[in-house]
């Protein structure tokens, strides 16, 4: 398992990071998780092939995350020196499926599958099993119907928060994870609700028991703090601060 940075950052542009997205690599499958803007272009500086993306899981339909959705499926019809025929599956909210209709009703066919089957799959609290791997799904504490997910294949375990406050929820998602990557939007002197801070960030991963955290989707009001640090008051595992273009493995 290798999971790649596209974006750290939020919906406020900064010079060095880009809104949230995630790529999750292993064995035959490539998975975005979220895509805010400029994450498609971020692929081939990484060297992911947006061709080989055969899901994408969207945690929320707020356009710092989703947005990049619309030209990955105009790509995806590009037929020049390729024609696409393996299925992708978008996994969201409940409300996935109006979502797509309303951005059809704007771009039409530019946007329809027109040489690969697509499956659009709402998810609430539940667990979805496709066969080498599963895709587990729980609410989330942010804008109606959020949700976080985790991936579960070949023996390792990701769960991901995309945007959420504390919750239970995010609790049992991560729980034991090889990896929990939480968003962590402000300082916590300036703590807005919807978003974690890194205290609560640190909470969530002491009492999932995880065994690394990767806090991500800064806000630039963290200038001169000590995230790790604040971080490090409630969880003693390993901490990492994500930045566009960072890879690891799991």
């Amino acid at each position: 398992m290798e999971l790649y940075v596209l974006g750290s950052g939020t919906c406020i542009p900064t010079v060095d990071r880009g809104p949230s997205g995630l790529a999750l690599s292993f064995g035959p499958h490539l998975i975005l998780l979220d895509g805010g803007g400029g994450s498609l272009r971020q692929m081939p500086r990484l060297g992911l092939d947006f061709r080989k993306v055969d899901f994408q899981c969207l945690t929320h339909f707020h356009p710092d995350h989703v947005i990049d959705l619309i030209p990955l499926l105009f790509a995806m019809n590009y037929t020049v020196d390729f024609t696409r025929s393996d299925p992708f599956h978008i996994i969201g909210p409940v409300g996935l499926k109006i979502f797509f209709e309303k951005m059809r009703g704007i771009f039409g066919h530019w946007i329809e599958a027109h040489t690969y089957p697509l499956s659009l799959h709402e998810a609430g609290n539940g667990e979805i099993d496709f066969q080498d791997f599963s895709v587990q799904t729980r609410p989330m504490l942010h804008s109606t119907s959020s949700i976080g997910f985790r991936v579960n294949a070949e023996g390792r375990s990701i769960a991901y928060s995309g945007d959420t406050d504390y919750c239970g929820d995010i609790v049992t998602l991560g729980k034991e994870a090889d990896l929990l990557v939480l968003e962590c939007s402000f300082p916590d002197e300036r703590k807005k609700e919807g978003h974690l801070t890194p205290t609560l960030a640190g909470r969530i991963a002491r009492e999932a028991g995880a065994k690394k955290l990767l806090l991500t989707h800064f806000y630039p009001v963290f200038g001169g703090h000590d995230i790790r640090k604040e971080c490090g008051q409630e969880f003693s595992g390993e901490i990492l601060l994500a930045v566009d273009g960072m890879k690891l493995n799991i």
